[in-house]
């Protein structure tokens, strides 16, 4: 889903105030039930705090990503408020969170709702995105930075029909959940993740080879094996965003990327 489509103008704020997190939320409710004409205010709240109660979407460097899914929605909302001050939002790194993206969409449409979730997350850690939502001067300009950076992270290929086997099989357990946000905000969810391990844990159930671990260095063995089915015109991209995050794959040990193509395919990967 381009997220674009989805952004109403009438409920974003340059200016945004609140004394609490559920002052917070409370408004944030009232100002995107501007642009919501099945739900009033109170529903749409109640939503945000049901969600919010179940663990904090403040995330690091002063993002807040509150959302819900609602019955009786029938397409999806986002808005932007951005708060000069700060306000205190129970964050993971338990500073301010001056830019807030607020996501109400259907209950039944889970796949978009996680997309959208994902675009967002990865867009609002881009710092020039951070800096120009910030210091946006009328909602107007704040409108247009959102769409200028959305649509550079959503540039892609012509899509072809040939799917492809992706393999990532990462060695930075620290990327993890970065790479994950790759592929669901790509709108790819039929993802399958297997535990793996490389020579040196084998190795090490072997006692001929005993003497050797400590060649191999004293940092763990353990990786994450990525697989997911996805069409050729993707591969690059996702790879170029992986290479973002960790850096040029061919100069470090980071992770290794590799597509093969699929002579016979029968049945999902999707759950």
């Amino acid at each position: 889903m381009d997220i674009f489509k989805v952004i109403k103008e009438k409920s974003c704020s340059i200016d945004f105030k609140a004394k609490n997190k559920q002052d917070c939320i409370k408004k944030l409710a009232d100002l995107i039930s501007l642009s919501v004409e099945e739900l009033d205010s109170d529903a749409i709240f109640e939503a945000l705090m049901e969600r919010e109660n179940s663990g904090s979407t403040g995330f690091d460097s002063g993002i807040a990503i509150p959302h819900a899914k609602l019955k009786g929605l029938k397409e999806f909302s986002v808005c932007i408020a951005v708060s000069k001050k700060g306000i205190d939002f129970d964050s993971i790194d338990k500073k301010k969170s001056f830019l807030f993206f607020v996501i109400i969409g259907p209950e039944e449409r889970t796949k978009e709702h996680l997309q959208i979730l994902a675009q967002i997350s990865r867009l609002s850690r881009n710092r020039n995105t951070q800096k120009e939502l910030y210091n946006a001067k009328s909602v107007e300009a704040l409108i247009e930075a959102f769409i200028h950076h959305t649509s550079e992270s959503m540039k892609t290929q012509k899509i072809t029909k040939k799917q492809m086997l992706l393999f990532v099989i990462l060695n930075e357990l620290r990327f993890y959940d970065d790479i994950l946000e790759i592929f669901i905000g790509q709108g790819i969810t039929g993802v399958n993740i297997i535990d793996s391990s490389g020579v040196k844990d084998q190795l090490s159930n072997i006692p001929l080879f005993g003497d050797f671990l400590n060649f191999l260095g004293d940092h763990t063995d353990e990786r994450k094996t990525i697989m997911a089915i996805i069409p050729e015109s993707e591969v690059n991209k996702i790879t170029l965003s992986i290479e973002e995050l960790m850096g040029d794959l061919d100069k470090h040990t980071g992770a290794m990327v590799m597509a093969l193509d699929i002579p016979y395919i029968k049945g999902t990967l999707e759950a």
